[in-house]
């Protein structure tokens, strides 16, 4: 038998962007919903210019956001990549569902 996972929502507002990044991150998010359009995985990025003008301010649903205690901070930095898959934590989620 195969289960649907769950389905949430996410409210993110994003503000003191400049032009070029807010139209940088749309691009991101449109190449997402394409890419799950397509059926089709790969990784997408982003360049966070945190030493330049990058330095947004962001809520999730109002509040700030927190690192899920899921990831595993040791894998998730690919030389100065951040990459995070959420299907390693959607195993860890059925695993502490059926031992619960």
């Amino acid at each position: 038998m195969t289960t649907t996972p769950e389905r949430t929502t996410l409210h993110i507002a994003i503000d003191n962007l400049t032009s070029a990044q807010a139209l940088a991150l749309e691009d991101l998010l449109a190449t997402w919903v394409n890419l799950g359009g397509l059926g089709s995985s790969r990784w997408t990025a982003f360049y966070a210019d945190g030493d330049g003008n990058f330095h947004p301010r962001i809520t999730i649903d109002g509040r700030t956001p927190k690192f899920c205690e899921l990831v595993d901070r040791k894998k998730v930095w690919h030389g100065d990549e951040y990459r995070v898959d959420y299907d390693s934590i959607a195993r860890k989620l059925r695993a502490e569902k059926g031992s619960s």
